[in-house]
């Protein structure tokens, strides 16, 4: 509602996350993950974000890319404290995320903050990508 977004609304997304991840609680019990792995979108902008103010060169045949927790989290202060014309100007964010980033990122620093996660992993492909790949392998005859 607010740009910059607001502690009390980051409080407020954080308690709808909490309700409607109920079931990942019970699943990372079972599994116990140490790593995050994100695909596409806000990952991608996030990721391209570390790479550039590290001098980072990605290649297009990557099939990850880095983002530490540490720059995640460091990001993440930055995205909510800035508005969207500021957001704008970082180095590697792009007008398609620029709003919606925020709340991501409010989701991603939530699941870190909840979880123990060790790591992060960007991963260069989409879920699209890794279903349309699925769906060849289980297609008879391909």
């Amino acid at each position: 509602k607010h740009d910059p977004i607001l502690p009390e609304e980051v409080a407020e997304l954080e308690s709808c996350f909490e309700k409607s991840l109920a079931p990942l609680y019970k699943a990372f019990e079972v599994h116990a993950p140490a790593v995050l792995i994100g695909s596409s979108g806000t990952f991608d902008t996030l990721s391209e974000i570390y790479c550039l103010r590290n001098g980072i060169h990605t290649g297009a045949n990557q099939a990850e890319t880095p983002l530490t927790v540490a720059s995640f989290r460091s990001i993440y202060k930055e995205l909510i404290s800035k508005n969207r014309a500021d957001r704008l100007l970082i180095p590697g964010m792009i007008e398609m995320r620029v709003d919606m980033i925020v709340v991501a990122s409010c989701l991603v620093n939530y699941l870190l903050n909840t979880f123990s996660f060790e790591r992060i992993r960007v991963s260069s492909y989409s879920l699209k990508e890794g279903m349309l790949t699925q769906w060849g392998k289980s297609e008879p005859g391909r």
